[in-house]
């Protein structure tokens, strides 16, 4: 498992050319599925988000993509921009109850599936996590944080 803000940050390369194609400044993740959609990039030549389907490495120093798969895939895309800043957003239980704010996110490099999340120094399982909006995350019911 990788930490969310050991990636942000990072250079985005280009596995065809090893050129730079921006910097990791968030990800969307489908709280359906927990898993990652796509990262979102600053300071990019590629445009603004990358489809996780075009990330072919996630390591300590960079993040590699498909640039070819990634533009491909960006035209067809209409993901929301309510996930790109996770760390820091508010979070919420399915009965309202504001629990605290996230400061963390686990997740799978190789697969992009969610593992923890941290509500301050807590941490809960990402399968507790059923809603993600611009203002909060929702988590549904499980062990009390």
């Amino acid at each position: 498992m990788m930490l969310l803000s050991q990636v942000l940050g990072h250079p985005v390369i280009s596995a065809e050319d090893a050129r730079p194609a921006g910097e990791v400044a968030g990800i969307g993740i489908d709280p359906r599925t927990r898993r990652i959609t796509e990262l979102y990039l600053r300071d990019t030549k590629t445009g603004d988000s990358v489809p996780w389907t075009a990330v072919r490495g996630v390591g300590p120093d960079a993040v590699i993509i498909d640039t070819g798969a990634a533009a491909e895939d960006s035209r067809s895309s209409s993901h929301s921009r309510a996930h790109k800043r996770l760390l820091g957003k508010r979070v919420l239980t399915e009965y309202g109850e504001d629990i605290g704010t996230l400061t963390e996110v686990t997740f799978d490099p190789d697969t992009g599936t969610v593992g923890d999340l941290y509500v301050g120094r807590e941490q809960t399982p990402g399968n507790r996590l059923i809603g993600l909006g611009p203002y909060a995350l929702v988590l549904g019911a499980g062990p009390a944080l």
